[in-house]
């Protein structure tokens, strides 16, 4: 059996980073640990020195991994096109997308479309979803399950 342990996103910076998941998103920052060279090798980044902070999300033990590579330099800086191979996103459960929409809005968030979706037939029948960005460009959804 395979369970995913955390999602991990590398941010440009930790410092505009942490309040959009803390303070737009709801997540619980659990940990933020110190500067630390990294071992880069094994992260297929040499020389790597990074900055993580990790959020707990909702009420579970899934866990979110921000990290930030103070070192090398970037050299394929975002934002990225959904469509390249590789690109991610990372779906968030709400309650009611509308009231999310607006309270997101209202701290100047923008969604990629105007309107969420609404899922008409088949199996996920009701589920309504929206994509939005990070201060990254990172891909991010919103998704309202059917009741």
């Amino acid at each position: 059996m395979i369970d995913i342990v955390h999602s991990g996103i590398t941010v440009s910076s930790l410092e505009k980073s942490i309040p959009f998941y803390q303070d737009i998103l709801g997540l619980k920052l659990i940990k933020r640990e110190p500067v630390r060279r990294a071992r880069g090798e094994k992260l297929g980044v040499p020389g790597a020195v990074i900055q993580l902070a990790i959020f707990q999300v909702g009420d579970s033990k899934d866990t979110l991994e921000l990290i930030e590579y103070l070192e090398p330099e970037i050299s394929d800086a975002p934002p990225r096109s959904i469509n390249i191979p590789g690109q991610v996103h990372i779906a968030f459960r709400v309650e009611n997308i509308e009231a999310e929409m607006k309270r997101m809005m209202d701290k100047g968030i923008a969604f990629v479309s105007d309107e969420y979706e609404e899922i008409k037939d088949g199996p996920l029948q009701g589920m309504k979803w929206i994509y939005f960005k990070d201060p990254d460009g990172t891909h991010l959804e919103l998704i309202e399950q059917a009741r």
